[in-house]
């Protein structure tokens, strides 16, 4: 009895873990999310190898896939194309050329729209 109900523990186990790879799918064209927006400036390379400049923004991958395009009112189009240490979950920070206006942009929380 008991070596059955290992196999089975063990079987399950490994369907959660196959559960947990499977990649992120991209949202729907039109759907929307609710996250937390910050700003970061500065001429540096990105997660996927993309230049920064207007409309680059870091992702959660886990959350949002690289390469997924979307809306951020007060902001315009964005590319998910860099990662970042604090960037986990449903959370956004878009690119900005100065520091200066990063810092006004301040902690939005808001309502992206996937393209």
């Amino acid at each position: 009895m008991r070596r059955i109900l290992v196999v089975v523990l063990g079987l399950s186990c490994l369907l959660v873990l196959a559960g947990t790879a499977a990649a992120v799918r991209k949202p729907k064209p039109g759907s929307t999310m609710r996250v937390k927006a910050t700003a970061y400036a500065g001429m540096q390379g990105t997660a996927t190898g993309v230049q920064t400049r207007h409309g680059i923004c870091a992702v959660d991958p886990k959350v949002i896939p690289l390469g997924t395009r979307f809306y951020v009112p007060g902001y315009g189009n964005c590319l998910a194309a860099d990662t970042g240490g604090a960037v986990k979950g449903a959370f956004i920070d878009v690119w900005m050329l100065r520091e200066g206006p990063a810092l006004e942009w301040g902690v939005k929380h808001l309502t992206i729209r996937f393209l």
